[in-house]
């Protein structure tokens, strides 16, 4: 097969590629990150394929120190590697990464290590593949939970917020469903103040892929705003998107039903969602009808 292809996130190459590969200089007496140096920007596609998949356990041998001035910087050139396998690695190595380093950074270190590793994890959600951006989103959903309070507010959020604001959908998407998840970790304040007011525009989106996003990880902000916010804001919401004319956002609210109604009161669960359930459980669309049981 021609050098360059790619097939279920393995690179492929050709016999003279491989002696090429097996020529590459690599000592016996290299350390562990001074074989990532090296490998990480091989001309050789698969050796940097291998090279980032053991990340993760490469951090676990350095100290905080050595992952900050020597492979952290390394990343952001991985994350723009041509071989999509070598970026969809790099995202599936963030979050276990930064659990191995963080676990044991002193607060310092941890900000240093963020600054590093942050703006690489957005280039990765900005990705032109599809897989690529699905799994740095799952990334940052479980590594989320380790990052300082400070860290949360001061880039975390107002990022996110930004992806909310840009013009590709896929960004938006995105956003609808990192604020979603974030709801929980960035405090009722903020989740009233601009993660409500950011899902009632995306509500409105042109795009019905953005509408569908949002309708489904409007339950996880209810949860996390009080419960007159989510009455008097994201219930008027949810209820215009199960009406949507698009059967796909009307499903997205079939699944999210039982987050929002748990942040309801009782007495509007009953008198507000149960006629939405009705609408939903006889819905045109099998796929709605099913999504409601």
């Amino acid at each position: 097969p021609e050098f360059g292809m790619e097939t279920e996130g393995f690179v492929q190459t050709d016999k003279a590629q491989r002696a090429a590969e097996e020529d590459e200089e690599d000592a016996e007496d290299w350390t562990d990150l001074e074989r990532f140096q090296h490998f990480i920007a091989s001309e050789h596609a698969l050796r940097r394929l291998v090279c980032v998949r053991g990340l993760s356990e490469t951090m676990k041998g350095v100290t905080c120190e050595e992952a900050a001035s020597v492979a952290l910087p390394l990343l952001e050139s991985a994350a723009k590697d041509d071989e999509s396998s070598v970026r969809d690695a790099l995202a599936s190595q963030l979050a276990p990464m930064l659990k191995t380093l963080l676990s044991r950074a002193e607060p310092s270190e941890a900000e240093q290590i963020m600054a590093l590793v942050w703006p690489v994890t957005l280039t990765l959600l900005r990705d032109r593949d599809q897989q690529v951006r699905a799994v740095a989103e799952d990334a940052v959903i479980e590594f989320a939970p380790l990052l300082p309070a400070e860290f949360r507010d001061a880039r975390l959020l107002p990022n996110l917020l930004a992806l909310a604001g840009e013009d590709a959908e896929e960004q938006r998407m995105t956003a609808a469903k990192l604020l979603g998840e974030a709801a929980c970790l960035v405090g009722q304040e903020a989740v009233q103040a601009v993660v409500c007011p950011q899902f009632v525009t995306l509500a409105t989106d042109a795009m019905f892929r953005v509408r569908k996003a949002t309708a489904l990880y409007i339950g996880k902000v209810c949860r996390w705003a009080s419960r007159d916010v989510a009455v008097a804001t994201l219930l008027p919401v949810y209820l215009a998107l199960a009406e949507d004319e698009i059967w796909g956002v009307r499903k997205a609210c079939a699944e999210s039903l039982a987050d929002v109604a748990a942040a309801l009161p009782q007495q509007v669960r009953g008198a507000r969602l149960v006629p939405v359930f009705d609408k939903l459980a006889t819905d045109v669309s099998r796929w709605v009808r099913n999504s409601a049981f």
